[in-house]
């Protein structure tokens, strides 16, 4: 069966009202539609993407985690397109080469020692030139991208992230975003990849010769089935990590600034209660998750509420809207910084509740890395301003469907006193 053409009147409804969504680009907000569609269609066939869409939690969660049932999307719209990665990896591979990133990325005392330094270190640099730049700043260009994409850059060896800056965006506009198969998007995320191919291949070179203490020499060093990892596989899995690496710290810290800055009652909530940083963290990406949805492929036929998916069809899990299912969470449209107060590491865990992170064998496993780059950047904006404000006459616009957020984050940022040097700006 090539499309859902049994499709109930109000499924059909749904289906159009989605592809109006993604043909908007971001233009119009999802989440009264998710809500609408958890109740009377929980289930639709998508015409723009040829793929059924699901939008409760458990049924996300089943298609995020259940390996057997639900393949990662390989070669096709919506995937990534740095070629087969660890999330198309299945079994005995995904396991072994996935544990060798691991042991970088989420080593308990590389996170609590080098790599926390680290991220404190491109943190307290980048707060200092916010402190010195003019009374508007775009703080997603100056701080919330520049922040990861500097760590990713740092973890894999390269020095310089500077002509990272534009090619991450369009690696993830080609894959995860691009559900359509837009060729001009395709073309510029194969384009973007072209050039970090270019970059990151000498690295792989001086890493098998010389290798550090870095994700790059830990894949070179490493082999799998008696044989050490090609330079291909190597470039492949270097292009998919500077995309997953940045994205999600990048999109959720600008979502959850642009709310504080527009709500002062929760910025001086967080002020006065700092315990609750992590959980303000977990939240963010609860109530508006970088990555709004994932595709997978049917292994077998299969079924959701009466309708049969068969073998080889394509599904969409809406984590936005699973993460918005009041099946599962209190007075889901409210964005609350104490919802996870007494479990916020756990979180960023397989066993969590939320969904950003996917779930089961193919949870992210850079979960701990975001949570330690996140929890620094709201500290520090706390420690450092003490306010954010969207200025008047600025507006603050989300963009995407799948990989949502504000396109641009202009703030008036008003510094504390303390935190500036002779030559800084002084407190309005």
């Amino acid at each position: 069966m090539s499309e859902y053409s049994s499709a109930k009147p109000i499924q059909e409804e749904m289906g159009s009202r989605f592809d109006a969504i993604l043909a908007s680009g971001g233009g119009i907000n999802p989440h009264p539609f998710y809500r609408e569609c958890r109740s009377v269609a929980p289930i639709f066939w998508s015409k723009a993407t040829k793929a059924w869409v699901l939008t409760k939690y458990s049924d996300v969660r089943r298609v995020l985690g259940e390996e057997e049932e639900f393949a990662v999307l390989y070669g096709q719209a919506g995937a990534t397109i740095h070629g087969r990665t660890v999330l198309q990896m299945r079994g005995e591979e995904h396991r072994k080469k996935n544990a060798i990133i691991a042991r970088v990325v989420r080593n308990p005392v590389a996170i609590t020692g080098r790599i926390r330094q680290k991220v404190e270190a491109v943190s307290k640099q980048l707060i200092d030139t916010l402190l010195a730049t003019p009374e508007v700043v775009d703080v997603r260009a100056e701080y919330t991208s520049l922040l990861p994409l500097t760590i990713i850059a740092w973890l894999l060896g390269i020095e310089d992230p500077t002509p990272l800056r534009g090619w991450y965006r369009a690696l993830a506009q080609a894959g995860v975003e691009n559900l359509v198969a837009d060729p001009s998007r395709q073309a510029a995320g194969e384009g973007a990849l072209h050039k970090f191919e270019a970059i990151i291949a000498p690295v792989i070179e001086e890493k098998r010769r010389n290798p550090t203490d870095d994700i790059i020499s830990a894949l070179v060093s490493a082999d799998y089935g008696g044989e050490p990892m090609s330079a291909a596989e190597v470039e492949t899995l270097c292009g998919f990590l500077l995309t997953a690496g940045v994205e999600t710290t990048d999109r959720s810290l600008t979502s959850l600034f642009a709310l504080l800055a527009q709500d002062e009652m929760l910025w001086s909530q967080l002020q006065s209660e700092k315990s609750l940083v992590t959980s303000a963290a977990v939240e963010i990406l609860r109530y508006e998750p970088p990555v709004q949805g994932l595709g997978r492929m049917a292994l077998a036929d299969t079924e959701f509420h009466g309708v049969e998916v068969p073998k080889g069809g394509r599904v969409i899990g809406i984590i936005a809207s699973a993460n918005r299912d009041d099946d599962v969470f209190d007075q889901p449209d409210n964005f609350d910084v104490t919802r996870f107060a007494d479990s916020a590491d756990r979180e960023f865990t397989p066993a969590g509740k939320t969904l950003p992170f996917g779930a089961g064998v193919h949870h992210c496993t850079g979960s701990l890395l975001a949570k330690l780059e996140l929890t620094t950047a709201i500290g520090d904006f706390l420690d450092h301003f003490i306010s954010i404000k969207v200025p008047d006459g600025f507006r603050i616009e989300m963009d995407g469907v799948m990989l949502r957020s504000p396109n641009a984050l202009p703030l008036s940022l008003s510094p504390k006193s303390g935190t500036l040097g002779p030559s800084l700006r002084a407190t309005p």
